[in-house]
């Protein structure tokens, strides 16, 4: 009888590791993702939302310049607030396997990280936004014949001037290595802010690119004040 517990056990955890294997392969990764700490259950259900924006979600205030604002800014927004952005696309890439995704290996269920920065000659991690396309919003769009693979989000936003629709999500686990909430600026900030556009809702090419280049690009005060920050010992 005794050796009939451990068996068990070990029968159990092949089950709930054949379970998620399963759910992964059927795309089938439940909201809460395969977290088991409810703060980050929580987190996921967020990133994982289908709703659209209404226009009383939005806030009109919350634009590039002020997402990059210095100072702590844990609580100046909340996660039920949408934003309209315009920014410059620096970066897109896979965001990887995370307990949002179960932990999927196969790139449809990775997020699409798109670093996004106030203007083209202002690339330093410090002045960095990040906006998050999700597999579900991307199965969402698949359905409209829109493609927002990783890979064609890229080739048509690379080093361009986009607007960038969603909802605002303080994402904790980048907390301290966003030089907003960083305990300590140093090599390890990757962003200026927690605050993400996650999950993206919209993205389209800004037609006012030239203009938007000219006024972002001349926002040096601003500026001067984060990097002193990001150089303080």
């Amino acid at each position: 009888m005794k050796k009939t517990a451990p068996i068990l056990l070990c029968g159990l955890l092949l089950a709930a590791v054949s379970a998620t294997l399963r759910a992964q392969a059927a795309g089938a990764c439940p909201p809460q993702g395969d977290a088991t700490r409810p703060k980050i259950q929580q987190l996921n259900q967020l990133r994982a939302r289908l709703e659209e924006p209404s226009d009383d979600d939005y806030d009109d205030t919350a634009d590039a310049g002020a997402l990059i604002e210095p100072g702590d800014d844990s609580l100046r927004w909340q996660n039920d607030t949408a934003v309209e952005i315009t920014a410059y696309v620096l970066d897109v890439r896979d965001g990887g396997a995370t307990s949002a995704n179960c932990h999927s290996a196969d790139p449809a269920h990775h997020d699409t990280i798109l670093d996004l920065s106030p203007g083209a000659s202002v690339s330093d991690t410090s002045h960095r936004i990040i906006a998050v396309i999700t597999p579900q919003w991307r199965r969402l769009m698949a359905k409209n014949r829109i493609d927002w693979t990783t890979r064609s989000i890229r080739a048509k936003y690379l080093q361009q001037y986009v607007k960038v629709r969603g909802w605002l999500l303080f994402n904790s686990e980048a907390a301290a290595r966003s030089l907003n909430t960083a305990p300590l600026a140093g090599a390890g900030i990757t962003r200026a802010t927690a605050w993400e556009i996650h999950p993206v809702t919209g993205i389209e090419l800004n037609d006012d690119s030239f203009e938007q280049q000219t006024r972002l690009d001349g926002l040096p005060p601003l500026y001067a004040r984060s990097n002193a920050r990001n150089s303080a010992p």
